[in-house]
């Protein structure tokens, strides 16, 4: 079988993760980088795996799924590392490849992120989810998730380029809090920091998708680990390998998941932390 993926780390991170358990269950695998900025390398590397004609192709990331899609057709296909996977245009039910994929994504279920905030701040009543057409489908299932546990997530419209009238929103409705989630079409350092500043300004938590922007401010965070997300992946190459189809796999989320809390900023937005929140598994930052 074929392990695509792109030069970034995490993907890097957790393509070799799933090709070291991969090769511990006796398992041919071939990993194939797709380099950046180079088209011609990249079409080289996707004949590359096509001649090995791959009874599976796990590709990480979106950039790879899309290339796997169209430059080896036929093979089922396992995408992982996958953020927003639900406005994902190849998940959707009228794509026309939908059948030979089988999708793990990189962000949190969206019902244990609602978990977690209220876990963390049980008062949050009406939170603001910041979301760009792109990052929809996301928000909306945070938006229904959140109705199951009777609180209010909003998406709320932003724009990288014109991120002030987000912050403008934020005030005017006045929301207990805000969670990011990973769009690119919303966030860019700048951004966020503006959003940190804006959290200790009100005195609002910020929920987040990294534990750096955590480390930076942020109030709390769930987040992925690229390692453990490859060896989950794995596990779904082999039901592929064993004849399930990968349609009928579906989307999943991470099993493992990293939870981490800012105590300086829970201090100084006086948001009081319960001791039971944490144990083994979460993070004290900022002391």
């Amino acid at each position: 079988m074929a392990v695509i993926f792109g030069t970034k780390g995490p993907y890097r991170t957790s393509a070799n993760a799933l090709a070291a358990e991969l090769k511990a269950a006796g398992h041919d695998c071939t990993l194939i980088e797709l380099r950046e900025g180079d088209p011609a390398a990249r079409q080289q590397a996707l004949k590359q795996a096509a001649d090995l004609e791959p009874a599976v192709v796990a590709a990480a990331g979106p950039t790879a799924t899309t290339l796997a899609l169209k430059g080896i057709p036929k093979a089922p296909i396992v995408s992982f590392m996958v953020p927003n996977a639900l406005d994902m245009s190849f998940l959707a039910d009228n794509y026309p490849s939908r059948e030979r994929i089988a999708c793990l994504a990189s962000d949190i279920d969206p019902a244990e992120q609602v978990a977690w905030i209220l876990r963390t701040y049980s008062r949050s009543k009406r939170i603001a989810v910041l979301c760009s057409p792109h990052s929809r489908r996301t928000a909306a299932a945070l938006e229904k998730a959140g109705r199951k546990r009777g609180i209010v997530l909003k998406a709320v419209q932003a724009d990288r380029n014109e991120f002030p009238k987000a912050i403008e929103t934020l005030n005017k409705d006045k929301y207990d809090g805000v969670l990011m989630i990973p769009d690119a079409r919303v966030y860019n350092s700048p951004n966020v920091q503006r959003l940190l500043l804006w959290g200790v300004r009100q005195k609002k938590p910020v929920w987040t998708f990294s534990p750096n922007v955590v480390k930076a401010g942020a109030f709390s965070g769930l987040y992925c680990d690229s390692a453990a997300v490859g060896k989950q992946a794995a596990h779904l190459v082999k039901e592929v390998i064993r004849g399930k189809a990968p349609a009928s796999i579906g989307l999943h989320y991470p099993r493992s998941v990293g939870r981490a809390v800012n105590i300086h900023t829970a201090e100084t937005i006086d948001v009081p932390v319960d001791g039971r929140v944490f144990n083994s598994h979460v993070v004290r930052m900022g002391k």
